[in-house]
């Protein structure tokens, strides 16, 4: 039995392995592309940000808060995984090294993880810190601050929140939550990590090259990490899919179902229910685009037939979340794809601009 990486690299991978050297399963076809995506995405994410941020229609005016915060977590989400600290993970294990720009600082491997942690922690505080919220108007959580704002907009909504200490409470529960889940799978980093590398080889017997000749960071016992997975994160992706279905719903009731309040006029109404069809479609988007390769390399992990080439096409998908985010809001939404269209032709025909400039003026700062 091997007693060190060095002697099973040895002594059993290169005389028994039939060794992957792709250009796909190399560190380079998951560096490579994710740059590549990064480049293109970067200036439409920034664009995104100006449009919501200088050029929201009036009509919108109530939901660019949660627009704002969901287009500017999705984008630091992105520029982790596809720039800062890129992770080439041997699934299905928890093992990785960066090939991201903290890698090339040469930044310890847990300082990689935790900026990850930061955009998420972030997230959350921009969501329930109470002076970004007088207008009562990411990711998971910016997912649930967007259905949230959208029901909380409607004065017939009973569960909307009218007080900020209650809004803050809840977020800061959330947030408490969310930080113990990315805490505990830190919590049992092993000392020896070099055993925790042999473990790993037990059943991934031949990986890439790069397990033998790269950093790689082990984070957490395989045991402990399956433990994670299989109890307390479903708990936590229930907890928040009940939470963005409880606003999900909400938001039906009172803009489908029930009759129409004297307060609101069927013209804000309307506006009010093409927004929120505008809402599901930019956050479903980018979610069923990174549903296929995630079934895909589910079921070819099941099947013992996933290759690394799999794990950094999926890791590269993901990545694109929040550019491909940035675009639907871009086209989903009618008053930013005028803007659009004006912004990048000037033969746009005012008479395309005319109908939606009027209904702005018309109805001003409205409920949409």
């Amino acid at each position: 039995m091997t007693k060190s990486i060095a002697e099973y690299y040895a002594f059993e991978y290169l005389p028994k392995c039939e060794i992957d050297d792709s250009f796909l399963s190399s560190w380079r076809g998951l560096a490579y592309p994710c740059r590549v995506i990064q480049c293109i995405f970067l200036p439409i994410q920034l664009l995104t940000g100006y449009f919501i941020l200088k050029k929201t229609p009036a009509v919108m005016k109530t939901m660019k808060q949660s627009l704002l915060v969901f287009h500017v977590c999705c984008t630091l989400q992105d520029l982790h995984f596809l720039t800062l600290s890129t992770s080439y993970i041997f699934l299905p294990s928890y093992a990785f090294f960066s090939v991201g720009f903290f890698a090339w600082l040469e930044f310890p491997p847990l300082l990689q993880v935790l900026p990850m942690f930061f955009v998420l922690f972030c997230e959350e505080f921009f969501r329930s810190y109470p002076p970004l919220n007088h207008d009562n108007s990411g990711t998971w959580s910016a997912t649930i601050y967007l259905f949230e704002s959208r029901a909380s907009i409607n004065p017939d909504n009973i569960f909307r929140f009218t007080r900020d200490r209650s809004r803050l409470i809840y977020y800061l529960g959330t947030l408490s939550l969310n930080c113990m889940i990315y805490g505990l799978f830190i919590f049992k980093i092993p000392e020896d990590q070099e055993a925790a590398k042999l473990d790993i080889l037990k059943f991934i017997p031949c990986p890439t090259r790069e397990f033998f000749t790269e950093p790689v960071f082990v984070p957490s016992s395989q045991e402990w990490s399956n433990f994670m997975l299989m109890y307390l994160v479903p708990i936590f992706i229930g907890m928040t899919l009940t939470q963005i279905l409880f606003f999900f719903s909400i938001s039906i009731y009172y803009l489908f179902v029930r009759k129409l309040s004297v307060s609101i006029s069927p013209q804000t109404r309307k506006l009010q229910q093409w927004f929120f069809v505008g809402i599901l479609i930019q956050v479903l988007i980018p979610i069923l685009i990174q549903a296929v390769p995630y079934a895909v390399i589910t079921v070819m992990m099941k099947h013992d037939k996933l290759t690394q080439s799999m794990s950094s096409l999926y890791m590269t998908v993901f990545g694109m979340y929040g550019g491909v985010g940035s675009v639907a809001i871009l086209f989903v939404h009618k008053g930013y794809r005028i803007i659009v269209f004006r912004f990048f032709s000037c033969k746009t025909s005012a008479t395309s601009i005319e109908p939606y400039r009027k209904t702005s003026e018309n109805t001003g700062r409205i409920q949409h």
